[in-house]
């Protein structure tokens, strides 16, 4: 990789303010010298991750080279991101993904909604958001749905007749894929990398372990509810410009007659897949991992049988394996700047004068200060690993006060966690805005104006929540 300029611009910058951390700043109550080294790490991988000077890897690889060589804590320490589950089921969820793509089940599933719908233009779009919708329960990666679905919606735009970037139908139906999509992740652990990741810091700092199930019954009724509403939302600014869909309706029964009858793929991935669900959804009654389950469907995929979906070797190329290397060592760093106490001393430093507010409006506060700060990050995955440790610290310090005694440290991280997931303002606020734009359908100016909208919409609604199901629910 040859860097530019600007690039080693920001590496030096990134490496003197973590030097400075470390060496320049002056003795601080509550902050000892590994945990200077925690902080400072954080702060190089944050600038090196907000400036993208480094790759995922290189950053990654860094992250435990400084952790280990300043003191921050022994090598053992600083790989222990890489025994996390929640890395883990981003790996497993990869491979599952491709699974369901290559086997064809994914695709059938998203042309047999897309088939049944009639002339309307409008049903199209609530077809798309409902084949959006059922991909984040199959798929386990938001850019794994979001390449599989736009394909189909581009190819529904050919068979319209539609002008390329002109067709407020195909804009609209990529937004809903993109930001919907995005909204939708909030109600499962195992569909955004970041929701296990959040979950795996929760468990190292506390112990306390999230179920798939417990993270679905607090966040499923509000995703829905939002997704749907943002459905509707995107339909408005984006009315149907063709009002007969039949040609493109005619395309896709087309593709699904040529796809012929469910192969025995097809349907040994839907069992899987079933299963799959099926046992994260009673997780409570049997007491499995999540990674766990992840990991015997990833088995049983690979499994050398008549209907095997995939090699061993076919499985790893479709591992993003610098994600895996930039997550564990995140979670490394989180795990650190918690044991060495950084992550306590800066929620004390920062968020103290919110202590003896409402529970809940804290919550809000930390609601919009996470959709504030998407404008810093490249992905809401970065963002969680670099600032749910903090978060911890500062609900554990809320609990301790007598007059929140029973509150839920759990609940108040759940639920700033499933916020994180709010990127929709800049093109690299989120992977899918990326493939959205790489269909050539929708402009950066058009994605910031729309992502604008929708990120007030996700906070507002989000808000709102706070003081009616999840309170009702018995969070607070």
């Amino acid at each position: 990789m040859v860097f530019s300029r600007k690039k080693m611009v920001f590496i030096l910058l990134a490496l003197a303010a973590m030097l400075s951390m470390i060496y320049l700043t002056p003795e601080m109550v509550g902050l000892s010298y590994k945990g200077k080294v925690a902080l400072g790490v954080g702060i190089f991988a944050i600038i090196v991750w907000i400036t993208q000077a480094l790759d995922d890897a290189q950053s990654g690889f860094l992250i435990i080279t400084f952790l280990v060589l300043f003191g921050a804590g022994k090598m053992g320490e600083a790989l222990i991101g890489y025994s996390s589950t929640g890395v883990w089921i981003v790996v497993l969820g990869m491979i599952m993904a491709a699974c369901m793509g290559d086997s064809g089940l994914s695709k059938r599933l998203a042309l047999v909604v897309v088939s049944k719908i009639g002339k309307s233009a409008t049903n199209l779009y609530w077809a798309i958001s409902l084949v959006t919708l059922v991909m984040t329960f199959f798929i386990p990666s938001l850019a794994a749905k979001t390449l599989l679905v736009l394909p189909i919606v581009t190819s529904m735009g050919l068979a319209f007749g539609a002008e390329k970037g002109e067709s407020s139908l195909v804009k609209g139906l990529i937004y809903i894929v993109t930001i919907a999509g995005t909204m939708y992740c909030m109600g499962i652990m195992t569909s955004h990398a970041a929701n296990p990741i959040s979950v795996s810091l929760l468990k190292n700092a506390t112990g306390i372990e999230v179920g798939w199930m417990e993270w679905f019954k607090i966040g499923m009724p509000p995703a829905l509810l939002m997704g749907l509403i943002a459905t509707y939302i995107i339909i408005k600014l984006f009315p149907p410009d063709i009002i007969d869909i039949s040609a493109g309706r005619d395309v896709m029964k087309k593709q699904l007659s040529a796809m012929g009858k469910m192969s025995s793929k097809e349907i040994y991935a839907f069992i899987i897949f079933i299963a799959t669900l099926l046992l994260w959804a009673t997780d409570k009654l049997h007491g499995l991992d999540t990674a766990l389950v992840a990991l015997l469907a990833v088995t049983a995929m690979i499994a050398p049988v008549p209907a095997q979906l995939m090699t061993w070797k076919e499985a790893e190329r479709k591992v993003p394996w610098n994600v895996f290397i930039v997550y564990g060592a995140g979670l490394s760093m989180g795990s650190l700047l918690v044991k060495t106490g950084a992550a306590t001393w800066l929620a004390s430093t920062f968020f103290h004068p919110l202590l003896n507010l409402d529970v809940r409006l804290q919550v809000v506060i930390f609601i919009w200060l996470m959709l504030a700060l998407q404008v810093l990050f490249t992905g809401a995955g970065p963002k969680t690993t670099a600032l749910t440790p903090v978060v911890i610290a500062h609900a554990i310090a809320i609990a301790a006060l007598p007059a929140n005694a029973g509150m839920q440290v759990t609940a108040f991280v759940i639920l700033i966690s499933m916020n994180m997931l709010h990127q929709y303002l800049l093109p690299v606020s989120n992977l899918p805005n990326i493939i959205g734009l790489a269909t050539g359908e929708i402009t950066s100016n058009e994605l910031i104006k729309v992502g604008a909208v929708m990120s007030l919409f996700g906070a507002v609604f989000s808000t709102i929540m706070v003081y009616t199901y999840w309170s009702w629910i018995g969070l607070f």
